[in-house]
């Protein structure tokens, strides 16, 4: 993998880049978005994972959603299959893709109405809890 490169967009090179991080911790979460979804416009996709100024950028129909089913279907393992967890915003096509989706208590409000089951806070273990219930 590519190391990160922190730097302003004008200085990368010439090297592709994998996904922006857009920061500004100094403006309103729903303003910063904004802003930066006017300039992205459907040129890229727009990610919030949830760390305060900071936006997420990849390349349009970038996300978790197409990476695991990408993966998964090397695999030959369908959606209905496949079980994702998530707590962020930035979860959410991964967690509509997967057959059986879960939040964990601590997510995101977007994050647990979207998951079709829940299990317990990060803090908590939530994603061993589950997995350990398949082995019983």
């Amino acid at each position: 993998a590519a190391a990160a490169v922190v730097a302003p967009l004008e200085d990368r090179g010439s090297d592709p880049v994998g996904k922006l991080l857009a920061v500004a911790p100094h403006w309103s979460e729903r303003d910063f978005l904004s802003r930066v979804a006017s300039v992205v416009g459907d040129r890229a996709n727009l990610a919030y994972s949830g760390a305060h100024g900071l936006a997420e950028i990849t390349g349009p129909g970038v996300t978790k959603a197409t990476g695991l089913a990408r993966w998964a279907a090397t695999l030959g393992v369908g959606a209905e299959s496949v079980w994702a967890f998530g707590d962020m915003p930035n979860d959410l096509p991964m967690l509509r893709w997967a057959g059986r989706s879960y939040a964990v208590a601590n997510a995101h409000p977007d994050v647990l109405t979207a998951a079709t089951h829940r299990c317990p806070a990060n803090s908590d273990d939530g994603v061993a809890t589950v997995l350990e219930s398949l082995a019983r």
